[in-house]
């Protein structure tokens, strides 16, 4: 069985980060026989269903929801929520695992970003929630951090040992 991971994030903006998530799982052994990644942008085939019922069923459909913001809100009018929020909202309330990475180093930079943003990355760090939230200034950053997390996932969840083998038997055995 392979979780499923629905990418999230303004497409146009952060289309190459969405891309090299896709790639990095794609391209590792490890991960890429664990997981399976959905970018709407690539794996959304024509439908009669409006796109955001669409990409609302493959959050629904997915095991991990993985947000990545930038700088950009969306495009949306007026006090409409923007696709990645309303996509983190259902994540939210199906209670998926949700895994966080915030382009841009520190805070200062945070007061660049559309006022939207800055207020779901304050509810998104709220350590209350506990989801994985890391920020990155590179495409090298963002591959390692989401390679750590989905190791830590596939580790709670079982599939890979936190130890080895041997150790495992050793700590099992008796030998009196």
């Amino acid at each position: 069985m392979k979780y499923k991971i629905f990418v999230s994030g303004v497409q146009k903006e952060l289309r190459n980060e969405r891309a090299s998530v896709r790639q990095l799982i794609e391209e590792n052994a490890l991960l890429g026989e664990h997981f399976s990644v959905f970018l709407f942008e690539k794996d959304n085939p024509s439908m009669s269903k409006s796109p955001e019922t669409a990409y609302i069923q493959k959050v629904s459909d997915s095991d991990i929801y993985l947000g990545l913001i930038g700088y950009e809100y969306g495009n949306v009018k007026g006090k409409e929520l923007s696709p990645t929020e309303k996509e983190y909202r259902k994540a939210l309330d199906a209670s998926k695992e949700i895994l966080f990475y915030i382009k841009g180093q520190n805070s200062s930079n945070d007061l660049k970003r559309d006022k939207r943003n800055q207020n779901l990355i304050k509810e998104i760090r709220d350590s209350k929630k506990g989801y994985c939230c890391n920020r990155f200034n590179s495409i090298d950053e963002l591959q390692n951090q989401v390679y750590d997390s989905l190791i830590l996932f596939l580790k709670d969840k079982g599939v890979i040992r936190k130890t080895t083998f041997e150790k495992v038997e050793c700590e099992k055995s008796d030998f009196s």
